[in-house]
């Protein structure tokens, strides 16, 4: 019996007295623990199923986030339990060595680690689970309200949740104890005894790392800067993210160095007190140092990311349902002049937009449901070949976009401008055309594959410009983005001259919005509007509408419900992994300090023996605490503003342009990133200069 009370005892021995290691430790896979549970649990709860009748995206958006979130989990609870490990283990490496000249085998040492591995996968999976059980309802709540669904009641455990969270959890704990076995295995009780005060030679700067750390940021930094279009920024981001991550590793464990061994170097510099302790102490263990605070860098910029980035998403959601819904209903139609020879005669019949319109009045009004206020926006998109001022030379002119003059001032808040036919305002992004106007620019427009033909070939001339419809039109009905080349708009006096342009290119889409305000509907009431009015299917030839493409009527409330819960559940999902990632920062920020204490704690008690006063001491601490703690912080500042950029770009595909709000939110992020790290820095700091203050023949009793 007492054979089979010695492992166990000497397990809870050990744990009690590793506690300052194995409490942040067992803290951590409680924190995990949860959040995946909590992940599980809102991926299977059934009440988005209720939720799916009224509010269908609702459950689809949660089970979209959350199914992302326990995937990014998954990866980074396997990457960091591992990782964290190996900091537990080499502050370890000396006792289970004294373990072993006590005469344990490398059995009994195995049998002691089993039930330390146990004990920490029990405690931290059980207290995990509860953790995640009491907040899974806190969180359901936060969730439903950030996407503005109706609040859901009752509490119930989700089985599957359980079971999933305890298996992974206990296969990571197995799988961290099969490392351990593996190392303990291999290594020699001498080496054990040795492992705690191994110290590191003076590296050489490996200038290979160095190029290719310069080289990868550059590439990381110049897709940032030279990215245009936001297509290709989606395209290219994550190659970016991809070259940055490498250049911040061979940053901190190459350049590092570099930088170091030019502090020594000056000796104006390197010969006094802190700064000598500081760089000395840094230069020795910056091989191995380099990777933890490239961690904590790359942890830091995530975080900042994914946080400021949502938060710009969910604060910008007003905005994207004003871009893409103006009003309470809109309607719209389309007509497509890309057609053939061979294609029905029908399909050639433009859209009479003054009928469109009054045919739409008078289905509400057959509902006994008269709008309050509208109006209606009418434009074309189109592509085509262009002769300029004479010349015989032809110029393409892509992604042009051609407006009424009523629609102009519909969409700009100016009065509609008076143009003759044949004259046009001109906004284009290309200097050949921008400057058209300018110079008397005078064109014809006609299909890229085909002559003009003679009874379109209206020569029109530019008198003005039109820069401030580029927002209301080309974001929000066209779906252009910033930066897209060779984008054109063109305002012209009518509907007819705008029918009489695609009717000669034969190559566009000729758009029609009818928008419409009912102040006497709630967002119910809008979307049965919607449904009563779809009822019965729309006959536009017989209302001598013209032939119409395309046809879709659609309701404020359901983009702000799609929208709405598109933006809440990223910002949960940003939040929520910025906390987990926030929580495995910390922790590596303490493990690092704690286990940099004890190998200064030595150093620092024979300078003080041979002349170091105790305020020499404090200085050099706080220089060198200072300059590894705040380094990470720093570059990952640099990151975030070379990735804004992009991150702007990537906005633009949900519709949300203020830049303005996206600037403000990373700065906020940022500051209140600061805020924490520096409490992060206070703790730590005290828990580095306690240890290293202590006598080392002290603290080994």
């Amino acid at each position: 019996m007492r054979k089979l009370s010695f492992y166990p005892r000497l397990a809870a021995r050990s744990i009690r007295s590793n506690r300052q290691f194995y409490l942040p430790y067992l803290l951590t896979v409680t924190g995990a623990c949860a959040a995946m549970y909590i992940l599980y649990a809102l991926y299977f709860d059934p009440g988005f199923d209720r939720l799916a009748e009224g509010t269908a995206n609702g459950q689809v958006y949660t089970q979209m986030f959350m199914s992302i979130g326990i995937t990014l989990v998954t990866i980074f609870c396997f990457v960091f339990l591992i990782y964290t490990n190996s900091f537990l283990m080499k502050r370890r490496q000396k006792e289970l060595g004294l373990y072993s000249v006590l005469g344990l085998s490398k059995r009994n040492i195995a049998g002691i680690m089993v039930y330390e591995s146990l004990y920490i996968g029990v405690a931290g999976i059980a207290l995990g689970l509860a953790l995640g059980i009491l907040l899974h309802k806190l969180m359901t709540l936060l969730l439903h309200s950030l996407m503005r669904l109706p609040a859901a009641f009752g509490f119930e455990v989700q089985l599957h949740a359980v079971v999933n969270t305890a298996v992974f959890f206990a296969l990571m704990i197995a799988l961290t104890l099969l490392f351990n076995l593996i190392r303990v295995g291999r290594l020699r009780p001498v080496e054990l005894l040795r492992g705690g005060e191994a110290g590191e030679k003076e590296p050489r700067v490996n200038w290979l790392v160095v190029i290719i750390g310069v080289v990868s940021l550059g590439i990381g930094y110049g897709i940032a800067v030279m990215v245009t279009d936001s297509m290709w920024a989606i395209a290219l981001y994550f190659i970016a993210v991809f070259f940055v991550i490498i250049g911040t590793y061979c940053l901190f464990t190459s350049l590092s160095i570099l930088a170091l061994k030019a502090l020594k170097k000056n000796k104006r510099y390197y010969y006094r007190s802190k700064h000598f302790i500081t760089v000395s102490g840094m230069l020795y263990r910056m091989k191995r140092n380099g990777v933890g605070l490239a961690n904590i860098c790359i942890i830091a910029t995530m975080v900042m990311v994914m946080v400021s980035g949502t938060l710009s998403m969910y604060l910008g959601a007003g905005e994207m349902v004003d871009l893409s819904a103006p009003a309470d209903i809109v309607m719209q139609a389309r007509h497509y002049y890309s057609y053939t020879e061979g294609e029905d005669e029908e399909q050639r019949v433009p859209m009479d937009t003054e009928k469109l319109n009054a045919y739409a009045l008078s289905r509400y009004s057959e509902l006994g449901c008269e709008p309050t206020g509208g109006y209606q926006v009418e434009y074309l998109r189109t592509s085509a070949n262009i002769l300029a001022n004479g010349e015989s030379s032809e110029r393409v002119l892509p992604t042009t976009y051609i407006v009424t003059a009523d629609a102009y001032a519909a969409l700009s808040g100016e009065e509609a401008p008076q143009l003759a036919p044949g004259e046009m305002l001109l906004y284009s992004n290309n200097d050949f055309f921008a400057e058209g106007y300018e110079k008397g620019f005078r064109f014809r427009l006609w299909n890229e594959d085909e002559a003009a033909p003679a009874e379109y070939s209206r020569e029109y001339r530019a008198v003005g410009g039109c820069e401030n419809i580029m927002n209301s039109l080309v974001r929000a009905q066209a779906g252009i983005t910033v930066g897209e080349e060779a984008m054109n708009i063109l305002v012209v006096d009518s509907s007819d001259t705008l029918q009489e342009i695609g009717l000669g290119t034969r190559n566009g889409i000729h758009y029609w919005e009818g928008r419409y305000d009912f102040a006497q509907l709630s967002g119910s009431e809008q979307l049965d509007l919607v449904e009563r009015v779809g009822e019965e299917p729309y006959d536009f030839g017989a209302a001598g509408c013209g032939y119409v493409g395309f046809f879709m009527t659609d309701a404020r409330a359901s983009v702000e419900s799609d929208i709405y819960g598109l933006t809440g559940g990223f910002l949960f999902l940003g939040v929520f992994l910025g906390l987990v990632f926030m929580m495995a920062a910390v922790l590596i920020i303490y493990y690092k300090q704690v286990s940099e204490g004890y190998e200064d704690q030595r150093r620092f008690s024979i300078m003080r023996k041979v002349g170091l006063s105790e305020r020499e001491a404090r200085r050099s601490v706080r220089s060198q605490i200072l300059t590894v703690f705040y380094l990470p912080l720093i570059v990952a500042a640099v990151h975030i503003a070379f990735d804004f950029r992009l991150i702007v770009l990537l906005l633009t595909l949900f519709s949300l342009y203020n830049v303005k709000l996206t600037a403000l939110c990373t700065l906020g992020t940022l500051a209140v990133f600061c805020l924490i790290y520096a409490v992060v820095y206070a703790l730590t700091a005290r828990a580095y200069y306690r240890i290293v203050r202590a006598d080392p023949e002290e603290a080994r009793t």
